[in-house]
């Protein structure tokens, strides 16, 4: 029986290649597009879980509030780790990372500057799953100057040599010894170092000092640190009662300084998608998985209605067979059954050929999401087993609707040929169905579209944004020796000799990159009152080359011999926020002071400059001082005249070679890392546009199948009207305006809908946004519905254009 019914589906397929074919690309480019949505989706979710003991790690995070300031930080002070291991016995063990940016590295062989090393302690082993490829994790980073070695990283190092005891060279002053090898890390891990070295170098050999449990060590933050706790503990338990903690190590420097602090247990699994800390690592953003579960949703949602749409349009051609069936004897289970087979039976077909796209298009969708994900996981038995499963409820829920549409049509009206009698009934539901249907899949198409414009007007927003400060044109150079700092007013003089260098400033940060938070005591009407604020040091070119407008008082004066420890710059955030805004200069700011009050800078406001942007725009601008340099900073930033770069970095890569002791030249160009900011949205925004395209696309082969069942419905009709006199022209306005109508109810109703959910996620996600504008609510309309209005045309215009005589006849 079963092999009747696929001889049977096999013979259909082939009397219907037009329609088989649309039906099985459209199911085919829907699967692929599920599965490969799918695997972004658990590479996600499936952060950090390689690690065997993942359940019971947790990150410790900090929970800050000094003065007005109430922020949360990834990171975590330096011996909060070693007290909480000390002082709460579920904690089993504890690790910290401190992390190394564009390190200096120099190996017998070549220079690298490298990102991915951190400090770690010993334990990270006990706490962590790595793979030894060589050395012992129980004594790897046990010793001072010792190293552990991701693969990659050795080989890039040593080639084929034996890694063990080689040992590389760091602009920190470290010799570092090789002491292990370990397998690189997955790419689902959210810290994914090349290299650790041990935290006892931090440390300078001092690892008591270093770990020193003085009050005022709790109150400097600066390292990941994570615990391991016992299977049975409740980190709930352990949150509760930290108050004798704080009491015992921290109280006595918060109530100095009019703070407070919480810490924070979050689960490691979480980490990469439930963070979004200060100071944290790139992070996913579950909002985006759940928008990207929703899109492969509606993909198959899309493909499964155009299906039924197109089966339900091709039914006035299999009545008869249904008829003749029912004639010999088939009961409507079988036919139901037959027509189900067909089904499933296309749905697996487009399966295979699925699969063969996911296989062909997975390295381009890994360059776009920044993944590594393989074939082999698709073919993975569980992965697989349950797409197949997926596949097979799809094939069965496109079928049901035919199947007991088709296997309804009475024998005595089909054989007779009246098909409207034999459809009679269940053919005016399933018209209605079909047109819900068709406004369902534009509704779909209309919200990705109109979210697609949305994203790339918020995109083109952030890249055109007056940011408070010109960022073109500006290069970042980072002087890591000591001697070279020392000599950067000099290598500053010799880079402005040349015509294509506009203006050169040293500073300890520029806008997202080393802005650093402090307390500092303001001067108010109750005394001094202690505030956590953002700051970087400068010399006297700052505000002219980052292009910083200075709107009331004066820049830094190199006449004024006291401006270079009493002078600070604000920005307007701060003068509002602390009520300066009447008259911000002259108002004081200590800096840099000790617990008892004394010491440090008193520094006096004498301007106040435009707000500018330090952090991404998912941030509100925060208070800001700007005071002078009292030694050479870690940033060089060089201005260059614009269309002159090459000649510029000729200029200064010849320069740098005179100051740098061997140091190969680097340099950054701040608009590319600004920009690389709002890399997830870049990544949204390209996803959402070719979701749109498959969507629409899916959506239009459904418009194709409803105009072939109006074509066939119709043809009568069409050819009496046109011997009755009618012209083309009101016969394409007769056809349209159903299409037509359909398409402009399902903007009517995506509209409101879509309005909210952008609104919300601009909202949510960026402090500053584009304004929704229905110009592209329009436009998103306007494309979509010349789309449907081309892809109907297919049919009706052959219908209207067919010869009268020839259509009166048609059955």
């Amino acid at each position: 029986m079963l092999k009747n019914y696929l001889l049977s589906a096999f013979r259909n397929f082939s009397k219907a290649k037009f329609y088989s074919s649309l039906n099985i690309l459209g199911l085919s480019l829907g699967f692929a597009a599920v599965i490969l949505i799918i695997l972004y989706v658990k590479d996600e979710f499936g952060y950090d879980r390689h690690h065997a003991q993942h359940k019971n790690i947790y990150r410790l995070e900090s929970h800050f509030s000094i003065g007005e300031m109430d922020d949360l930080f990834a990171i975590a002070p330096i011996p909060l780790g070693p007290a909480f291991r000390l002082e709460f016995p579920e904690v089993m063990a504890m690790a910290r990372f401190g992390e190394i940016n564009d390190l200096h590295v120099r190996t017998a062989n070549a220079e690298y500057y490298e990102d991915g090393f951190y400090y770690a302690d010993s334990t990270v082993f006990d706490i962590f799953t790595h793979d030894f490829v060589a050395g012992s994790p129980q004594s790897a980073l046990t010793e001072a100057n010792t190293v552990v070695l991701t693969e990659s990283l050795a080989r890039k190092y040593f080639g084929t040599e034996d890694p063990l005891g080689k040992i590389i060279e760091t602009g920190m002053g470290h010799s570092l010894a090789v002491t292990a090898v370990i397998r690189d890390l997955p790419a689902n891990s959210h810290m994914r170092y090349k290299a650790l070295i041990s935290m006892v170098s931090a440390a300078r050999g001092n690892l008591q000092e270093f770990n020193s449990f003085e009050a005022v060590n709790f109150w400097n933050i600066g390292v990941f640190t994570f615990v391991l706790l016992h299977p049975s503990a409740e980190p709930a338990s352990i949150l509760d009662r930290f108050d004798a903690f704080y009491d015992k190590y921290m109280r006595s420097v918060g109530e100095q300084i009019n703070a407070g602090f919480r810490p924070m247990l979050r689960p490691l699994a979480e980490v990469h998608l439930y963070g979004k800390l200060k100071a944290d690592l790139p992070a996913g953003n579950r909002s985006y998985l759940y928008i990207f579960m929703a899109v492969a949703l509606f993909i198959l949602l899309l493909a499964a209605i155009n299906y039924v749409n197109m089966a339900t349009a091709r039914s006035a051609r299999r009545a008869r067979e249904v008829g003749i069936r029912k004639v010999a004897g088939a009961h409507r289970l079988q036919l139901m059954f037959q027509f189900i087979t067909e089904s499933v039976l296309m749905v697996f077909i487009a399966f295979v050929i699925a699969l063969a796209l996911v296989q062909m298009f997975i390295p381009e969708f890994n360059h776009l999401s920044g993944k590594e994900i393989s074939f082999a996981m698709v073919m993975h038995p569980p992965f697989f087993a349950s797409i197949v499963g997926l596949v097979l409820f799809v094939g069965l829920l496109s079928g049901v609707y035919p199947a007991l549409f088709l296997s309804s049509f009475k024998p005595v009206h089909v054989l007779k040929g009246s098909f409207a009698s034999a459809g009679q009934g269940a053919g005016s539901k399933s018209g209605r169905l079909r047109k819900v249907l068709v406004v369902f899949q534009f509704w779909i198409a209309f919200v990705l579209i109109i979210g697609t414009l949305v994203v790339g007007d918020q995109l083109r927003f952030l890249k055109d944004k007056d940011l408070g400060f010109d960022k073109n044109h500006l290069l970042v150079l980072q002087l890591q020796d000591t001697a070279f700092r020392n000599r950067a007013e000099t290598f500053k003089e010799k880079l402005l000799q040349h015509p294509s260098i506009k203006g050169v400033t040293n500073a300890s940060g520029v806008p997202g990159m080393s802005n650093a938070i402090t307390v500092m005591r303001l001067e108010s009407e109750q005394g001094w009152e202690e505030q956590a604020l953002m700051w970087t040091q400068v010399d006297y070119d700052y505000l002219k080359v980052m292009g910083i407008n200075l709107i009331q008082g004066r820049d830094f004066d190199r006449s004024m011999g006291t401006d270079r420890e009493e002078a600070a710059i604000i920005n307007e955030a701060m003068a509002r926020k602390y009520g300066w805004s009447d008259e911000p200069l002259g108002k004081k700011i200590h800096f840099n002071f000790e617990l008892d009050g004394s010491g440090g800078r008193v520094l006096k406001v004498i301007g106040v400059v435009k707000d500018f942007h330090v952090n991404s725009l998912h941030n509100v601008i925060e208070p800001y001082v700007i005071m002078l340099k009292t030694a050479p900073r870690y940033l060089m930033t060089v201005r260059v005249e614009e269309n002159r770069l090459p000649e510029a970095l000729t200029h200064i890569s010849a320069t740098w070679d005179g100051y740098s002791a061997g140091r190969p030249f680097d340099y950054k160009i701040l608009s590319e890392q600004l920009q690389g900011q709002y890399e997830s949205e870049e990544k949204i925004g390209l996803i959402f546009g070719l979701a749109s395209v498959l969507t629409i696309f899916i959506a239009l082969l459904g418009l194709l199948g409803l105009s072939s069942f109006v074509a066939e419905q119709r043809t009568r009709e069409i050819g009496i009207r046109k011997i009755l006199g009618a012209s083309v022209a009101s016969l394409f306005r007769l056809l349209y305006t159903e299409f037509a109508l359909l398409i402009l109810l399902a903007f009517v109703i995506s509209v409101p809908f879509a309005w909210w959910r952008l609104e919300v996620w601009l909202e949510s996600s960026f402090v500053y946004h584009t304004q929704l504008n229905p110009v592209t609510f329009l436009i998103a309309g306007f494309l979509a519905a010349c789309a449907g209005l081309l892809a109907i045309s297919f049919h009706l215009i052959k219908v209207v254009h067919a010869n009268p005589v020839n259509t009166v006849k048609y059955e």
